[in-house]
């Protein structure tokens, strides 16, 4: 009990001293403690995140010598759509069609890129085509019902529009436009009108939007068709049975698989600011280290309890164990609320950065199911309790050295003040 009562009598007597050195102790702390979370908690959304992506696999056709490829069997895209290891898929067509719609002055450039076309045809007017399917349609066109006036084209004969086009034409709703060549025109309804998002598979931000009903009665106007699949698997695991199973399919004999190169510069990019964050963390938990020992060094030298008590008789034991739990009660005191404020801070720094990180994944390629990584915080808690009981140890040190020095030679270290 007296170790205790002199423990708490020190803490008393010291307060001013030791809300100074607490005080800078925390800010140190939370520094430290804030960008670890920080690390930890982003590093595990990118990795979860980068898992994710890995499972995405793409087919895209080659072109034969005519820059036409082969016609797709949709049973050997359903085969593969209903495999067990198969999340989601998506089968995406582009295309050019003749129409005497006027084209908006940005997207007017939208069709330079079919590059094959002869003279006799660049004189006329292409819109770029878009065709998907179902599922696909309702994630594109549902992640931001705020951008699509009307309904789905999920019904033969229906589209999409851009706003653009919309208003170059001014086009509405439900009205009608003919697609095609001269005496080939096929009628079909604007079921809604969308503002694209710039994604990969969008040829462009002015394109017509179809589902692949609509494209067997447009089938014969649509020039220069390009196709292309995308699966997402349970697992990258899967991969190599993937490809097995999808070279076995007759249609996609004449696929390339690829990679998603997009997300890599996104991962990549968010790589880097974490090497930076490390290194950061890293160069602060040393420089945190030694800054707290220098200035409670400095602070036990002037503080002068320790040789009154033990000149009023103070044994070195007693002394010892209740100075050190003085600095127990002091350094768990810091050290637990330093946890408990950076974890929220940490929070409040990395919400906005996830939040863009995760949007602009979802812009890139709405067709991924991008789940939300759960992170647990025990791991980070552990290691920040882990540096708590590092300044523990370097405190108790230091305490019990100035105790050694002074009970050794009591009077020379008063002399020396």
């Amino acid at each position: 009990m007296i170790i205790i009562r002199h423990a708490w009598l020190n803490l008393k007597r010291n307060r001013y001293s030791h809300l100074k050195i607490g005080g800078f102790v925390l800010l140190i702390l939370l520094v430290i403690f804030s960008m670890l979370q920080v690390y930890r908690i982003a590093n595990a959304y990118f990795l979860d995140y980068r898992e994710q992506a890995a499972t995405v696999v793409k087919g895209v056709q080659d072109l034969n010598q005519t820059g036409q490829a082969a016609k797709l069997q949709q049973t050997d895209y359903e085969k593969l759509k209903n495999l067990s290891y198969v999340k989601r898929s998506q089968l995406t067509g582009q295309g050019i069609i003749s129409s005497t719609l006027v084209q908006p002055k940005e997207g007017k450039s939208s069709v330079t890129a079919y590059s094959s076309l002869s003279t006799e045809h660049l004189k006329e007017n292409y819109l770029s085509l878009t065709m998907l399917d179902n599922d696909s349609l309702k994630t594109l066109l549902t992640a931001k019902k705020e951008k699509l006036q009307g309904k789905l084209p999920l019904k033969k004969n229906t589209c999409v529009i851009s706003r653009g086009l919309a208003e170059a034409n001014n086009l509405k709703v439900n009205e009608t436009i003919l697609l095609g060549a001269k005496g080939q025109e096929q009628a079909v309804e604007i079921a809604g009108i969308a503002e694209f998002s710039t994604v990969e598979w969008l040829s462009s931000p002015n394109t017509i939007l179809i589902n692949w009903d609509t494209e067997t009665v447009l089938q014969r106007n649509i020039m220069q068709p390009f196709l292309n699949v995308m699966f997402q698997l349970t697992s990258k695991k899967e991969i190599k049975k993937f490809v097995k199973d999808f070279k076995k399919m007759d249609s996609f004999k004449e696929y390339s698989l690829i990679s998603q190169n997009w997300s890599q510069e996104l991962f990549q990019s968010s790589q880097d600011t974490l090497d930076l964050l490390l290194n950061g963390l890293v160069a602060a938990l040393i420089l945190g280290i030694v800054l707290i020992a220098i200035v409670y060094q400095h602070s036990l030298k002037q503080r002068q309890d320790f040789y009154t008590l033990h000149l009023m008789g103070m044994d070195r034991k007693t002394l010892a164990l209740s100075s050190s739990l003085e600095s127990l009660l002091l350094i768990l005191g810091v050290g637990l609320s330093g946890i408990l404020i950076s974890t929220q801070l940490s929070k409040w720094i990395i919400g906005e950065w996830l939040i863009k990180f995760q949007k602009n994944l979802m812009e890139q390629e709405p067709f991924v199911d991008w789940l939300l990584p759960h992170v647990e915080q025990v791991e980070s808690r552990a290691t920040a309790l882990l540096l708590v009981g590092i300044c523990l140890t370097i405190l108790l040190l230091l305490v019990n050295l100035r105790i050694a020095r002074i009970v050794h030679d009591p009077l020379q270290e008063v002399s020396k003040r």
